[in-house]
C-alpha cells in the first residue's frame, strides 16, 4: 500500500517523485483489467430491488451511504454485509463504527442474525440469557471485524488495514468507515477535511481493491429523513470522489434508497428515482 499523510492533509509535492520508478503504472486498458481483475466486482447483496436495477456497491471502489439521523444508514448496511446474498456468501469486511458502541452493535448484530427485536435481546442480556445469542452471532457474522476508535486518522486505519492483512494475510474485501465525519482531519475548515477525507478514502478502495463504504450526513433542509436527497443535499458537497452515492429516506416501514451517482450503472442526481425497501428497524429487517 502506498504511504499516504493524515485524513484531510494535502498530498505529496509531484516534484519529490521518483521517475524511474513509476513506469509501472502506464498500462493498456488489458493490462490494467488483468492487474486489477477483481475491483468492480459487486459485493453479495440480499437485496434483490438493488440487484436487478445493477445498483452494486463493488470491490476496489469508494461508495457514499447519505441519510438524516435515525432514517438507517448504518443499519441497512450491517444487515447487507452480515447477510450477504440468497446463497449465504458473503464478504469479509472490516468495520470502523466510530459513531455506535461494541453493545449496540452487538444487540444489531443478534437481532439481524435472530429476527427478534432489539428491545428483547436487550432484556434477555440484563438477565443473563446471552449464550444463545452469542453462537448465533457467531455464526453469522464470523466474517466481519469491528474497531470502535471514535476518532481515527489516516495512519490509524492504514495500521487497521496492516493488521487485518497480518491476521489474514490479505486486505479485507470491504472497509466501513461510520462515519465520515468522525474521521480526524486536523484543524481548519470542516468541508475541506471531508473532501480530503473522501480523496483518501478512495485512494484507499484503489490501492487495496476493497469496497471502501463510508456513512455521512445531509445538510440541514435533509435532517428530517422524509424526503430524497439530491446531490445538492450533501453535507460538504463531496460528491466528486465516490463512484457510488445513495442517499436514503424512509417513510413508516418505507425505506427508499436513491442512486443519485453510479458511474457503473443508472442513476439520478435530484433523486426522483427511489428504489423501495421494507424497513422494520426494530428487528434490523430490510426487504425487498
Amino acid at each position: 500500500m502506498r504511504d499516504r499523510r493524515l485524513l484531510g492533509g494535502p498530498g505529496p509535492d509531484c516534484r519529490h517523485f521518483d521517475l524511474t520508478r513509476r513506469g509501472d503504472r502506464i498500462l493498456s486498458l488489458n493490462q490494467g483489467r488483468r492487474k486489477n481483475v477483481g475491483s468492480g466486482t459487486p459485493l453479495y447483496s440480499p437485496f434483490q430491488a438493488l440487484n436487478a436495477n445493477e445498483v452494486f456497491i463493488r470491490k476496489g471502489q469508494l461508495t457514499l451511504v447519505t441519510a438524516a439521523p435515525g432514517v438507517g444508514k448504518s443499519a441497512l448496511i450491517q444487515a447487507l454485509l452480515q447477510r450477504g446474498n440468497e446463497e449465504g456468501q458473503v464478504n469479509h469486511t472490516l468495520y470502523h463504527s466510530a459513531d455506535t458502541d461494541e453493545s449496540t452493535m452487538w444487540v444489531r448484530a443478534a437481532a439481524i442474525a435472530t429476527g427478534y427485536e432489539t428491545s428483547d435481546i436487550e432484556r434477555d442480556v440484563r438477565n443473563g440469557n446471552i449464550g444463545g445469542y452469542e453462537a448465533e452471532v457467531r455464526a453469522s457474522a464470523s466474517h466481519m471485524e469491528f474497531v470502535y476508535d471514535t476518532s481515527p486518522t489516516g495512519e490509524d486505519i492504514l495500521q487497521e488495514f496492516e493488521a487485518y492483512a497480518t491476521k489474514y494475510g490479505v486486505y479485507p474485501e470491504v472497509f466501513v468507515m461510520d462515519n465520515l465525519a468522525n474521521c480526524y482531519a486536523g484543524e481548519g475548515d470542516e468541508f475541506q477535511a471531508l473532501q480530503g477525507n473522501c480523496d483518501f478514502l478512495h485512494s484507499l478502495a484503489r490501492d487495496t481493491k476493497a469496497a471502501i463504504i463510508t456513512l455521512h450526513h445531509t445538510i440541514g433542509e435533509y435532517t428530517n429523513g422524509d424526503k430524497p436527497i439530491p446531490r445538492a443535499g450533501i453535507r460538504g458537497k463531496i460528491d466528486k470522489s465516490p463512484e457510488l452515492i445513495l442517499t436514503l429516506h424512509r417513510r413508516l416501514d418505507q425505506l427508499y434508497v436513491c442512486p443519485i451517482k453510479n458511474r457503473t450503472g443508472k442513476a439520478d442526481a435530484r433523486a426522483d428515482w427511489a428504489l423501495p425497501l421494507y424497513a422494520d428497524l426494530s428487528r434490523m429487517h430490510f426487504q425487498g
